[in-house]
């Protein structure tokens, strides 16, 4: 009897634990979820030139505070790791595409400092030799 009395006071506890804690597993899903889109959206904008160092510090503070149990303090940093990203998204595409033009006019001058030098060289090399030699006599032996 007292055995039966201890088991169901047991179960009856783990029951009780578990009914507490499934919540907390479920929000922490939830935040895992959130975080994983969080950290991929981050991704794509590493991808397109954008620092996103701000971004990933804060994601990682959000990650401790849900493992500390803080998850309304997680959610509060994860809200603003979301407008970040959201604000970083509209100028995203226009940074690609200067990082892009600066790219292409690069190679485009390092492609024709070779050309230049091979057709201005000369001509400025005999420019300068008439220049420095025009008060030059010359005489007949």
């Amino acid at each position: 009897m007292l055995r039966s009395v201890f088991y169901t006071c047991l179960a009856l506890l783990v029951l009780a634990l578990l009914h507490c804690t499934l919540p907390l597993v479920s929000a922490s899903s939830e935040l895992d979820s959130e975080v994983g889109d969080l950290v991929e959206r981050a991704g794509d904008l590493y991808s397109k030139g954008l620092d996103v160092s701000v971004i990933i510090e804060k994601l990682n503070s959000a990650v401790v505070l849900s493992e500390e149990g803080s998850v309304e303090e997680a959610r509060g940093v994860l809200s603003e790791v979301r407008s970040l990203v959201e604000d970083m998204s509209t100028v995203a595409d226009s940074v690609y595409f200067t990082n892009t033009l600066i790219k292409g006019v690069t190679v485009a001058v390092l492609a024709a400092i070779p050309v230049l030098v091979y057709t201005l060289l000369p001509r400025v090399y005999l420019y300068l030799w008439f220049k420095s030699r025009k008060k030059w006599l010359v005489l007949r032996w």
